[in-house]
């Protein structure tokens, strides 16, 4: 495997694949389509023959969600090491075991859920549990460039009051290690979402595109074009 992984359409036609040696993160509310995009960059892998470490902070994977976007199911789940880390320090200490790892893929589902439980500890200080966060994506970071694999992440939102927009959870580290960023939204349509490109390396920040969350995946929305 080389280059860039396959997303279905419109996603593709969005980002033009899936970068091969950076850190791709989606990010957005609950529901928006995170984890299916998750599920299937997972599928295109296995389908080119690599394997895939799919860690699960949420409880969010699902084997029957799995088995309705690809019929070889069993092949997949056998493509896939899951772990599900406890805590925060449980996380930390997955994403430093897996430099000496060798999958095709990484997916971290999501970054910021245990995170945002150390952070909400009132005793606990802020500051380390954010240190330890921009650690891990520089980790993940650095194990997308030197295995020249693609590695995605997922990642809350919160809204900003002053400000009127939905951050990402997780601040400044977040967005520096993610080389590309796409902010992921309800369009108020059923089932339908959009996508945004926040920091890409070559696509022009802002360019988005609809879409629609099926039973077997993704669809263009009606109307397909890019904006």
């Amino acid at each position: 495997m080389e280059g860039k992984l396959k997303l279905p359409e419109p996603l593709h036609s969005l980002l033009e694949g899936i970068d091969f040696s950076a850190l791709t993160n989606f990010y957005g509310a609950p529901g928006t389509g995170k984890t299916n995009l998750c599920l299937l960059a997972s599928i295109e892998c296995i389908r080119n023959g690599g394997k895939v470490i799919y860690i699960d902070t949420e409880g969010g994977f699902s084997t029957q969600r799995l088995s309705q976007l690809t019929p070889d199911v069993d092949q997949a789940l056998a493509k896939i090491q899951l772990i599900e880390p406890r805590d925060f320090k449980e996380q930390g200490d997955v994403i430093r075991s897996l430099e000496k790892k060798s999958p095709d893929m990484i997916v971290l589902d999501s970054a910021a859920a245990l995170y945002r439980l150390e952070y909400a500890d009132p005793d606990k200080e802020a500051l380390p549990a954010n240190r330890e966060l921009s650690r891990q994506m520089s980790i993940l970071s650095s194990i997308a460039r030197n295995k020249k694999i693609p590695v995605i992440v997922t990642s809350h939102t919160y809204k900003n009051w002053e400000t009127e927009r939905n951050e990402i959870v997780g601040g400044d580290s977040v967005k520096y290690w993610s080389k590309v960023l796409v902010f992921l939204e309800r369009t108020g349509k059923m089932a339908e979402r959009n996508a945004t490109v926040i920091k890409h390396r070559w696509i022009p920040e802002g360019k988005s595109v609809k879409f629609v969350l099926t039973q077997d995946g993704i669809k263009p929305a009606s109307g397909f074009r890019l904006f």
